[in-house]
């Protein structure tokens, strides 16, 4: 992979849809068809939620964006001030462009990211039952450190 992506603050209203849309399908893969409609944040109280989240860490809250374009992705990432923990709420790659190292570069965007807040790990919570993102993180080095309900809390030393 030699293409080089750029990242770009989440910007609503223009990019509501489509960050929508992306929260639906990981909300869908992390839980399953008939579970996923249920965990489903309403759209309005997702985007309400996501627009606090700009304002407070705008440089955590961002779309990958491909050399043509397209966008690949998105990453909502905060540290919150004084903490040795940052934390992903969504780490998100389209389906079509999943491996193909597009993953792997976001992660890296991300660790400049927490490095650059001095933080010292990055957690996250995953679903078991997402096999490719579990996958994923742990090549990425996180490990399972925990269970909160049917979720898996990872995490990885930066």
């Amino acid at each position: 992979m030699t293409e080089i992506l750029t990242y770009r603050t989440i910007e609503l209203p223009r990019d509501a849809a489509r960050a929508v849309g992306y929260h639906a399908d990981a909300c869908r893969e992390s839980f399953g068809d008939g579970e996923y409609e249920r965990r489903l944040e309403r759209a309005e109280h997702y985007l309400a939620r996501l627009a606090a989240g700009i304002e407070e860490f705008p440089d955590g809250h961002l779309m990958a964006v491909a050399a043509g374009g397209e966008c690949v992705g998105q990453m909502e990432m905060q540290v919150p001030y004084g903490m040795e923990s940052g934390y992903v709420n969504l780490f998100y790659v389209v389906p079509a462009l999943r491996r193909q190292g597009y993953g792997r570069m976001m992660h890296a965007r991300a660790e400049r990211y927490f490095r650059s807040w001095e933080a010292r790990r990055i957690e996250l919570h995953a679903s078991p039952t997402n096999s490719a993102a579990m996958r994923f993180y742990e090549a990425m080095g996180y490990r399972v450190v925990g269970r909160e309900g049917d979720m898996v809390r990872m995490r990885k030393s930066l």
